[in-house]
């Protein structure tokens, strides 16, 4: 176990490096990168994309996947400014029916996948197909509003420091807590490192799992919430992006497809690298469809190198 965390503590090291690197090289590229209001829109950026990316590191920990991550956070974005329509009473319960609803698309995942033994990349491909579906039912273009005192969540201070920073910040402290100080987390690696073994050795594997995919919704439909605050309204196409950026991150931080192996140290790493590689790329005035392109050869590559790697 302590070999093993070396091993996961050196590819950490390696992926801060990484970014450390990138840094740099985008600030000698740019002179506006370092800009005040360049950097406090990158950080902005970085909150969505690092919450769902800390609940899918643990889907993938256990050798699965949430593609249904998008749906989630529309349907959080959509639900929230839809029923809350300005009133400001209506704030905490419109809230707490948003994460209960996550939760239970999180619930759904894990509960299908554990009793039918049907891959998770299926399963959550469905359920995102549901989800989405559902939405368009609801509102096929962005509606609803927020009350001011709603725009606290996107654009709120804590002694000086952004509120959406410190939520992000409270969310991936938790998550390294829970994955490195906590029987749950021994757990989860156990049942990505080898399910059979685990659930032999007395992990319920079924409840790890169910978990997992209730913690991930969860966390997407906190990044949801958040899009509704920054945009004042809800998009049902707002989380389209977020099923192949939630992945990207993980990937990049060294997380292995096949579970067991990574963690959410190295995925905000990630989340710096990718964030920071879109946000050059624009800088830069590189066409869209080549950012594309970029984002779909840091996935062959990753898999790629890490297949190789544990061959």
């Amino acid at each position: 176990m302590r070999l093993s965390f070396l091993k996961q503590d050196r590819t950490t090291l390696i992926v801060y490096l990484v970014l450390i690197g990138l840094v740099v090289a985008t600030s000698l590229l740019s002179d506006i990168f370092l800009t005040s209001r360049n950097i406090q829109n990158l950080l902005r950026q970085v909150v969505p994309i690092g919450l769902v990316s800390v609940g899918q590191t643990l889907a993938i920990l256990t050798a699965g996947i949430d593609l249904s991550i998008g749906s989630v956070v529309s349907m959080a974005s959509c639900l929230t400014t839809g029923m809350i329509l300005g009133r400001e009473a209506l704030i905490f319960p419109v809230l707490t029916l948003v994460i209960v609803l996550a939760l239970l698309v999180g619930f759904c995942n894990g509960f299908i996948i554990t009793r039918t033994g049907v891959h998770p990349l299926i399963v959550s491909l469905g359920m995102m197909s549901v989800v989405q579906g559902s939405l368009l039912l609801y509102t096929k273009s962005p509606a609803g509003s927020v009350p001011p005192s709603f725009d606290f969540l996107a654009w709120g201070k804590v002694w000086m420091i952004p509120f959406p920073i410190l939520l992000f910040a409270v969310v991936a402290i938790a998550g390294i807590f829970i994955l490195r100080r906590t029987t749950f987390g021994r757990y989860v690696y156990a049942t990505g490192g080898n399910e059979e073994v685990a659930r032999l050795s007395g992990i319920k594997t079924a409840r790890v799992k169910i978990i997992t995919y209730m913690i991930c919704s969860f966390t997407a439909a906190l990044a949801g919430i958040f899009l509704a605050s920054r945009m004042g309204m809800g998009d049902p196409l707002v989380g389209e992006r977020y099923m192949l950026d939630s992945i990207l991150p993980v990937l990049i931080g060294g997380t292995s497809l096949t579970g067991g192996k990574g963690g959410i140290g190295p995925t905000i790493a990630g989340v710096f690298i990718f964030t920071i590689l879109s946000n050059a790329l624009n800088l830069l005035d590189v066409s869209a469809y080549w950012q594309w392109i970029v984002k779909g050869l840091i996935i062959i590559v990753a898999v790629a190198f890490y297949i190789q790697k544990k061959q």
